[in-house]
């Protein structure tokens, strides 16, 4: 279960998240022009391509562990089941901030008299 073939699979898959991410709180940013932008949309958008290095230095520490003789299968079990919780906690704050923009944005909608509702 602990291969360098899975490692790779899970860093493939953060990669993913990462770049429908980014281009996710690209087209929030466009919807939400003029509106206050969530903060998670914004880091996301700012500094989204940073999160590369996720994958990339997860995925190295996980190779040097796999292939390390005196590191127990305990810890190596526990390196790679990090990666698969780094995975689901990117894609949790990903579509976090990748629906800010969509629910916390009223569309240019006006009431009666052109107040805003």
């Amino acid at each position: 279960m602990y291969t360098t073939r899975n490692t790779v699979l899970i860093a493939l898959m953060q990669v993913v998240v990462i770049v429908f991410g980014v281009l996710g709180a690209a087209v929030g940013r466009k919807v939400g022009t003029g509106a206050v932008m969530p903060l998670p949309t914004l880091i996301l958008y700012q500094v989204g391509m940073l999160g590369f290095l996720i994958p990339m230095v997860w995925s190295v520490v996980t190779v040097v562990v796999l292939r390390h003789p005196r590191i127990s299968d305990g810890v190596k079990g526990l390196v790679f089941w990090l990666g698969v919780l780094l995975l689901l906690g990117l894609a949790g704050f990903v579509t976090w901030a990748d629906i800010g923009p969509w629910a916390f944005n009223d569309f240019g909608v006006r009431g009666l008299g052109g107040q805003e509702i």
